[in-house]
């Protein structure tokens, strides 16, 4: 047997269970593992955490709860070889998992809530006691720079295969994120008004969600309701050009926009992503809009610039998701 055939057997062999979700990422790269012959599971979280009881029954739920769980996970951590759990404030469930664990961050976990009093204390224990800890997004490593020893980035995922054809609406103009000021929602606002006074033909779409959305609405920006995945993604392969948020990362939506083949405008560090053309070469908005208005004249034009779906093919799929991770839990079994 060689070397490539014994490492794929004993890929085969490792067992893991994903302990909740973020962002589908979990589930998709527990199907695609599936899908190539992996013996992975998932373990969401429990609906009772969504319940709540009036008055002391409400902390002997709170209680009761969390005991559950962490022994639930515990006891099917003893049929497995690796534990991932997802999302850093989850990390005190793994307290009686006796298999070694991943921590899987996400993002705000450990940009923003680790700094946070009412959060620092979880996301500690899961740093200090993951066997090994995965993050999602390049801006993350320096948040992880006191367990780089043990730290991987692991890109966020996409199933490409799952993904509607682009069917784009002439002028059609989608803000894909949440309207929150860590998505850039000042920048997105602000672009939004320019495009509705400067480009009254164009179709100005977003989410109704985020602090700020309020505001987007009064810029001229036609809101929808949140909604699935399924949803979500025809939706977004209904328009010319998306608007990512302008920040200097791509998330779940911008991946999803650039895997159907949209053409994606957006702040992101070219250096975190080095083989993603960038299609506008300043991010302010009176630079931006203008772009716009030229990619909307022919967005098939602008997309075969970005070569966007071939991007997340090679760097962002579930199967490389999968391979990576992989990686990682051969140095645990």
């Amino acid at each position: 047997m060689n070397n490539v055939d014994a490492s794929s057997q004993q890929d085969k062999n490792i067992r893991a269970l994903h302990v909740h979700d973020a962002a589908g990422v979990g589930h998709d790269l527990v199907t695609t593992a599936n899908e190539m012959g992996l013996r992975w599971q998932t373990l969401p979280m429990p609906s009772s955490y969504k319940w709540r009881w009036p008055g002391p029954l409400n902390h002997v739920l709170i209680r009761g709860r969390r005991t559950l769980w962490d022994a639930n996970i515990a006891m099917r951590g003893r049929f497995v070889d690796v534990v991932h759990i997802h999302t850093g404030g989850l990390a005190p469930h793994a307290r009686w998992v006796k298999s070694p664990w991943v921590l899987h961050l996400h993002g705000t976990d450990i940009r923003t809530r680790q700094y946070e009093e009412s959060w620092h204390n979880k996301i500690q224990y899961g740093l200090q006691r993951a066997a090994r800890i995965v993050y999602s997004t390049p801006d993350l490593a320096e948040h992880v720079a006191s367990v780089n020893h043990k730290a991987t980035y692991l890109p966020l995922t996409v199933r490409v295969e799952e993904l509607p054809d682009w069917k784009p609406f002439s002028g059609r103009v989608v803000f894909a994120s949440r309207w929150d000021d860590v998505k850039g929602a000042q920048t997105q606002i602000e672009l939004a008004r320019l495009l509705r006074a400067d480009y009254p033909h164009l179709e100005l779409h977003g989410l109704d969600w985020g602090k700020r959305a309020v505001e987007a609405a009064a810029a001229g920006v036609t809101l929808s309701p949140r909604m699935g995945k399924e949803e979500y993604t025809h939706w977004i392969a209904s328009s010319s050009v998306v608007v990512g948020q302008m920040s200097t990362i791509l998330s779940v939506s911008e991946l999803q926009a650039l895997a159907i083949g949209v053409p994606v405008v957006s702040s992101f560090d070219q250096s975190f992503y080095p083989g993603l053309r960038k299609l506008n070469e300043r991010d302010a908005p009176g630079a931006v809009a203008p772009l716009i208005n030229q990619i909307v004249s022919d967005p098939v034009r602008a997309a075969e610039l970005q070569s966007g779906r071939q991007f997340i093919i090679e760097n962002h799929s579930s199967r490389r998701g999968v391979e990576t991770l992989l990686r990682v839990y051969r140095t645990l079994v």
